[in-house]
């Protein structure tokens, strides 16, 4: 058997359509790694499968106590207006070498009364006989005595390796595995025969034993019934109880619950933010302080160092022009140039003062700012730094803004904050709400106790009217057929029974060895348990150290009792032969480093065919990712989106950390 898909619609903490792939990739990849926060839907997935193929008959992980009606409507999705919710789920199956496509849909709605629809596809068409019979059908896929071999939860299997857990989960496994639940039931009926036999051979007239334990039996079954009835009642209150809380919460919320709880905070926020405010504006006045005010006459300064170099230029060529002139007076003076004719000496001299204009002069600059090479050079640098002073100012600018916008905010949220004397009244309400819920779901526990003790005192009952029931039989019923029918009945029944035990017994030693080995396979120190056996009459089991001394569960450590647990459901589901999907919710719930790498290596990859895992980012995340990789092929990663109130499945795994 092998899921290939499963499609969630507004179906708990997944809103909208969602579907997921679930086929495993390949032979070597059988794993679907899902991983999520708490809260985050890895158990509503758990669920989803298990409503989907057995309905009301299915383990829900939140159903203790609640009508599946209830159920189907808390289950809705929680966004206002959804009425509506549903599930499918596609897979195939083979039978008698024939491979099957079926896909099953399961919807509700509970727009007055729960009204719930369900049918089956077989091949892509709608199978009318396994929809009106699928009861009786799911029971050749995952019958559901064994179902919680293969859909478990990781957190829950420690306690099917306690003393008093093992036994019914072995029992429970054995009987369906080998089919003996059939026999029981054989069994009972065949002791219902009897008992109406002897009942109708009986003179009326003559009260036994057997009618005063009858009577009883009836009286004690009323009051088991009554108790039921009274508790579904209770039920009922408790649920009230819940909403009035709920409705007293959001009141508190409304009006402004949560931000009186903050207002220590708000308080804190205020102060924060208005130092942040103080030290911005005082960067600002430091700015103001020094060149920053400059910045309104930039275009004034700019133009200023323009005219001062300018005029600096011009100074310049005043200085080189005479240096010149001086040059050339001199060079006429020259003695060599006295006796030269004079028409030389003009042409020289004019050539001399043509150059003399072209190399120097002030250029018609006429000097107005009149400044010195210091004062000059304080102009050009405060010129260049009035860019680099802007950038300042608008940042501090800036900075200030924000500070003065989250000191506003903070301001606005410690004033909406209420005081205590505003919501007294609501707080004293929902004090009292939790009390009465308090108070409520005690009595429930109470109840519930009482009805398990009824049942308890019921069954004891019930066993020893069908003992006393064999024995006055033996005694008075004087007619033929009856006697041959009781004699009869009573031969088949021990012959059953001795049929169960020699059946269980031929079987018992071949589940302690896949048991054993499973175990072996998952601890750590393998010198713990030399072997491992199983009581064929009481299914109790039982645990031999090294030395033959018997080593009980409880003697092993926390980590040790969830992986002989592990190794318990393993073990029972290689002996049931059947090829299933096995789906881990928190895979590895309390288990040490050692034992958790034991599980990624040696089990999760080997558990089946279709492996899926349902982790926290505490769980299977770095080492453990790594070493599980290989064998990984498909990833999820349930975020919950706190915006859209939902959860949203992406493809890729879950960060460690990842909010």
């Amino acid at each position: 058997m092998i899921f290939d898909e499963l499609t969630l619609h507004d179906f708990g903490v997944y809103g909208g359509r969602q579907t997921l792939a679930l086929t495993p990739v390949s032979k070597d990849k059988p794993i679907t790694l899902f991983g999520g926060l708490n809260g985050g839907g890895k158990t509503t997935l758990l669920d989803a499968l298990q409503l989907c193929l057995y309905g009301p008959a299915s383990r829900l992980s939140n159903r203790e106590g609640i009508a599946y009606d209830d159920y189907l409507r808390r289950s809705i999705h929680r966004q206002p207006g959804l009425q509506e919710a549903g599930i499918e789920l596609s897979f195939r199956h083979t039978t008698d070498g024939a491979e099957n496509a079926f896909r099953i849909h399961r919807s509700w709605s509970a727009k007055t009364n729960v009204k719930e629809t369900f049918e089956v596809l077989r091949n892509g068409e709608f199978d009318r006989l396994a929809t009106d019979h699928w009861a009786e059908q799911v029971e050749e896929f995952i019958p559901a005595h064994i179902s919680h071999l293969f859909l478990f939860d990781g957190e829950k299997v420690e306690s099917y390796a306690a003393l008093d857990g093992a036994p019914a989960l072995i029992a429970t496994a054995v009987q369906s595995l080998l089919g003996l639940d059939i026999v029981e039931r054989l069994v009972a009926d065949l002791g219902i025969l009897e008992r109406r036999k002897r009942t109708e051979s009986k003179p009326s007239s003559e009260p036994t034993e057997e009618d005063a334990l009858s009577a009883k039996l009836t009286a004690l079954d009323a009051e088991r019934l009554a108790e039921k009835s009274a508790q579904a009642n209770h039920g009922n209150a408790l649920d009230r109880a819940r909403k009035q809380l709920k409705a007293v919460e959001d009141r508190f919320k409304r009006e402004g619950g949560d931000l009186f709880e903050a207002r220590a905070q708000l308080e804190a926020d205020l102060r924060s933010t208005h130092g942040a405010l103080i030290a911005a504006r005082k960067e600002l006045k430091d700015l103001a302080a020094g060149a920053a005010p400059l910045l309104l006459v930039a275009p004034l300064l700019k133009a200023a160092d323009t005219r001062a170099q300018r005029e600096e230029r011009a100074r310049n060529g005043t200085k080189l022009a005479k240096a010149i002139e001086e040059e050339h007076s001199a060079i006429l003076s020259l003695s060599a140039l006295k006796d030269a004719p004079e028409p030389l000496r003009q042409a020289l001299a004019r050539q001399l003062g043509e150059r003399r204009v072209a190399q120097g002069g002030d250029n018609g600059v006429k000097p107005i700012l009149k400044l010195d090479e210091v004062g000059a050079l304080d102009l050009a640098t405060v010129a260049r730094d009035l860019p680099a002073i802007r950038g300042d100012v608008r940042s501090r600018l800036i900075a200030e803004r924000k500070a003065l916008i989250a000191y506003e905010q903070a301001r606005r949220a410690l004033d909406a904050a209420p005081s205590y004397d505003a919501i007294a009244t609501v707080i004293a309400d929902r004090e009292t709400a939790r009390q009465n819920l308090a108070v409520l779901e005690k009595e429930h526990e109470v109840r519930a106790e009482t009805i398990a003790r009824l049942e308890r005192d019921f069954a004891t009952l019930r066993d020893r009217l069908v003992r006393i029931s064999e024995a006055e039989a033996r005694q008075t019923f004087a007619q033929e057929d009856v006697q041959r029918v009781l004699q009869h009945s009573s031969r088949v029944r021990t012959t059953l029974s001795r049929f169960s035990q020699a059946v269980v017994a031929k079987h018992v030693h071949r589940i302690e060895e896949l048991v054993f080995d499973s175990f072996q396979q998952l601890i750590r120190k393998r010198e713990l348990v030399a072997a491992l056996k199983i009581d064929p009459q009481t299914y109790a089991l039982e645990l031999h150290s090294s030395d033959g001394s018997v080593l009980t569960p409880d003697r092993l450590s926390a980590g040790e009792r969830q992986l002989l647990a592990v190794a318990l459901l393993w073990g029972l589901a290689r002996a049931s032969g059947r090829p299933l999907p096995m789906v881990i919710d928190t895979p590895l719930g309390r288990l040490d480093s050692q034992h958790r790498a034991h599980l990624v290596e040696r089990y999760f990859p080997r558990a089946s065919h279709q492996v899926i895992l349902l982790s926290t980012d505490e769980e299977i995340y770095g080492d453990y990712y790594d070493a599980l990789s290989a064998s990984v092929g498909r990833t999820y990663h349930l975020a919950y989106d706190e915006v859209q109130r939902r959860t949203i499945v992406h493809e890729g795994y879950l960060q460690r950390g990842a909010k």
